[in-house]
């Protein structure tokens, strides 16, 4: 049985997969193994997507869209730094990771936890995600727990159109 690589952003994306969609992307794998490459030099991302497919493993990329004009344009940048990714295992994640953190909260979750519900996370940005952060939480990183701790993959779907792409691509 092979193993699935989810090439992930940084930190924020890597405590998400672990708590929110490693297990669910386990099957049909012998494992899942969760990789931050932002912080990577090009070509050891290209290396690793050619070990990767001479193993005959399978992998996917998940990046932010950032500034860019929309998903082509997306993965058009980052075939131009990865020469061997293949973009049909791109996911770009709309706007950022914090839209798909939220997305997964019930307006009683998101009461709960101090937080406006909101009925859409297309448009979440960082900074967005930040300035909503309500005082008691020492750090951004408290909050995501508390998130993920109350997460409905079934609500995130609704609430998040890149997410639903994700799911309906990965996991149906």
């Amino acid at each position: 049985m092979n193993r699935l690589f989810v090439f992930l952003e940084g930190s924020d994306d890597i405590r998400f997969f672990e708590g929110v969609l490693k297990h669910e992307l386990r099957e049909g794998y012998a494992s899942v193994e969760l990789i931050a490459y932002a912080g990577m030099k090009h070509v050891r991302v290209d290396g690793f997507i050619r070990g990767i497919g001479a193993m005959g493993d399978d992998y996917l990329m998940v990046a932010d869209i950032d500034t860019d004009r929309n998903v082509r344009a997306k993965k058009k940048r980052l075939k131009g730094w990865y020469r061997d990714l293949d973009t049909d295992r791109v996911i770009v994640v709309i706007k950022e990771i914090e839209g798909w953190y939220l997305a997964g909260l019930t307006d009683h979750a998101s009461q709960i936890l101090g937080l406006r519900p909101l009925p859409g996370t297309d448009r979440v940005t960082k900074e967005r995600f930040n300035q909503m952060i309500p005082d008691h939480y020492g750090s951004r990183i408290d909050l995501f727990i508390e998130i993920i701790r109350r997460y409905s993959i079934q609500v995130a779907r609704e609430k998040n159109r890149s997410f639903s792409f994700f799911y309906w691509k990965c996991l149906e």
